[in-house]
């Protein structure tokens, strides 16, 4: 018996016992989950109920994730046809997903303007810049071509130091905070916190430190992906903090739009 036959068996049994799942997609980073009923087993798939909300993300992403506290695992699965009018989606094709999915203890965020990440090399002071995939007060991923990447200085341990600019919408109280708090004076020297952060040019840079945690290859799109832990204090931890708070406002909306969009085209 194959895995996509083991996993339809178990969906079965699952249907039986009307025990709660949820189905799940990751939009921008964002974990879009919405408890669901499994309405029908067939030979190959299986029917579920959705809202607009997720149906949307089904309806762009072609597959989702089932899991509940009966499964042992997350399920990745296929979306075959929706149903508008009923809300509900034929999932089909199931094999077992890889564990990190939605796993993270911060959510991370895709950003709609990427902001660049300027990434030092403790042990050596090499330098290099990219633009964030994602982002959230605990980590980030960046994207490196595969032909300019240093294999030998992102190994996983490695630290770094790391400056990134964000758009500056941070409230002006916490700007005069900063600037208050970044001259401090003994005597006539003022002592510079270079680890605050900084308002130029519309934008605002913080600086933390960090370690290479993950180096994974994607070499049919000729890069490879990099994970990071990092560690913000502080201001410059509030400003991480209020941009990904935005950004999930922002992706939230951004997800109603769709859902609108595409529920008028059934009009």
């Amino acid at each position: 018996m194959s895995q996509n036959e083991d996993l339809l068996l178990l969906l079965g049994q699952i249907a039986k016992s009307r025990s709660d799942i949820r189905l799940l997609n990751i939009y921008k980073g964002l974990p879009i989950s919405y408890d669901t009923s499994i309405n029908s087993v067939g030979e190959f798939e299986i029917n579920v109920s959705g809202n607009r909300q997720q149906i949307a993300c089904l309806y762009y992403q072609r597959e989702t994730y089932l899991q509940g506290d009966k499964f042992p695992f997350l399920i990745r699965s296929q979306v075959i046809s929706l149903n508008l009018d009923k809300e509900n989606a034929v999932l089909a094709d199931f094999e077992v997903a890889k564990s990190d999915i939605g796993k993270r203890e911060q959510i991370r965020v895709e950003p709609d303007e990427p902001p660049i990440a300027y990434i030092q090399f403790v042990s050596s002071g090499y330098e290099i810049s990219s633009s964030l995939a994602d982002v959230s007060a605990e980590g980030g991923r960046i994207y490196l071509e595969a032909q300019l990447f240093p294999a030998r200085l992102f190994q996983p341990g490695n630290e770094i130091t790391i400056a990134i600019s964000f758009p500056d919408n941070v409230s002006q109280k916490m700007k005069k905070i900063s600037t208050k708090t970044q001259l401090e004076t003994r005597g006539s020297k003022p002592i510079i916190h270079t680890n605050l952060p900084a308002w130029q040019n519309g934008k605002v840079t913080i600086t933390g430190r960090g370690k290479i945690v993950s180096v994974r290859p994607e070499l049919h799109l000729n890069r490879y992906r990099v994970g990071m832990k990092l560690y913000f204090q502080d201001l410059a931890r509030m400003v991480i903090l209020q941009y990904v708070s935005q950004r999930q406002a922002e992706i939230i909306r951004d997800l109603h739009i769709l859902s609108d969009e595409l529920y008028s085209r059934k009009k």
